[in-house]
């Protein structure tokens, strides 16, 4: 049985995953280097007033690779978000141009393949 340190840091880091992602994805993709305080105090803006619309939909895919975990399967985990997470964080950060709710559909039908391995693999053990 996890410890409640353990179940504190994975509800922590599934919830923050996404945020984080789709901040550093604009960083990378829009910040015009070098950069300015104004444009840094401007980022961190965007990136906390939107972490509470985007911090449950990172929660499919970390629950996804969670189960893969538990039922024996970390490498593989590991290896399906580290593949979805980053398209997630892309498409999540276009998608926000549609709005909160588009973001929560990219980040589910993305989160499918991890699902859909979790239930194959679970069925075949």
């Amino acid at each position: 049985m996890p410890t409640i340190t353990r179940r504190l840091a994975f509800g922590l880091l599934a919830l923050l995953w996404l945020p984080v992602g789709i901040a550093a994805t604009a960083l990378v993709r829009g910040m015009p280097w070098p950069v300015g305080s104004s444009a840094w105090l401007s980022f961190l803006a965007m990136a906390v007033a939107t972490a509470p619309v985007t911090a449950p939909c990172g929660l499919p895919l970390a629950l996804a690779c969670l189960g893969l975990r538990r039922i024996g399967y970390p490498g593989t985990a590991w290896a399906a978000f580290a593949v979805l997470a980053p398209a997630t964080a892309v498409a999540s950060l276009f998608a926000g141009l549609l709005g909160p709710v588009a973001i929560a559909i990219y980040a589910l039908v993305i989160s499918v393949p991890a699902w859909i391995l979790y239930a194959f693999l679970r069925r075949r053990r």
